[in-house]
């Protein structure tokens, strides 16, 4: 999955969308359009240089889980050295804690932050908009993510044609089975979409898709596993990891869209 994001993030900077110093020479425009631009270009890097740290850290979180485990594994000799009884009573627990609990929290954790993350830079776009155009937020209807797409609609930007659109819906229905339902499917207002979503592996770019077919893998990052009360959603890091990239990605093309519609367009 690293090499698979390294590849697709090859040439970032591409993407941040016009020159502040180009547009402001187009004095025509005038002087708030100028400003607009700016803003937005600003908040685009500022995204990328954010997101990509959040991503960073993503990727060597699990680290803490290996540095532990040599840890706890150091520790047993050293505390029941002639008890391996006790010993392997103690590993039982740790192990438990190192294989099951602490991947579970340290994948859901960062997905949970990476999508408030980016929840939070929409709310941004939105205010840098309502300043521009006088249209306040609080007239559209919805909550979150919804609410701050409808909002852009009314200004003709449209969310759903931005690349990884799919996969950004994808990443937030994944995270609120995860907040709201406990991973749990039968619970999820979304349970039909999940599981499509989970079996097509669509959560996944094409180009991610396309290059995993190539390489022979499955698409394994968000599972549906049993437990007494159903079929639960199970993400990995790695999910979270490549949502990181996609959330940055569409963020920075929808402050160039939103550039080109109400800057360089005649809104």
């Amino acid at each position: 999955m690293k090499k698979e994001i390294d590849r697709l993030d090859a040439t970032p900077s591409k993407r941040l969308g016009p020159k502040c110093s180009l547009v402001g020479r187009q004095r025509t425009s005038g002087e708030r359009r100028v400003r607009l631009s700016c803003d937005l270009e600003d908040l685009a890097k500022r995204a990328y240089l954010e997101f990509t740290d959040v991503s960073d850290y993503i990727w060597k979180s699990p680290n803490l889980i290996a540095h532990e485990t040599k840890l706890e594994l150091r520790k047993l000799p050293a505390y029941y050295p002639n008890d391996p009884k006790t010993a392997k009573l103690r590993w039982k627990l740790e192990s438990h804690k190192l294989n099951r609990v602490f991947p579970y929290l340290i994948a859901v954790g960062n997905l949970f932050s990476v999508v408030s993350l980016f929840e939070s830079y929409l709310l941004l776009l939105g205010g840098k908009l309502q300043e521009y155009r006088g249209v306040p937020l609080s007239s559209t209807k919805g909550q979150g993510v919804t609410k701050l797409f409808n909002y852009l609609r009314t200004l003709a930007v449209h969310p759903e044609e931005v690349p990884l659109y799919e996969q950004v819906q994808a990443a937030i229905k994944v995270r609120n089975c995860l907040s709201h339902a406990s991973g749990m499917l039968a619970w999820s207002r979304d349970e039909t979409e999940l599981r499509r979503l989970q079996a097509s592996g669509t959560y996944l770019s094409k180009e991610h898709r396309d290059m995993r077919a190539a390489q022979g893998g499955t698409y394994d990052e968000i599972l549906v596993t049993e437990s007494p009360l159903g079929d639960r959603l199970q993400v990995k890091n790695e999910y979270s990891f490549v949502v990181a990239t996609y959330l940055r990605e569409y963020f920075i093309a929808l402050c160039g869209i939103a550039n080109e519609k109400l800057v360089g367009g005649q809104s």
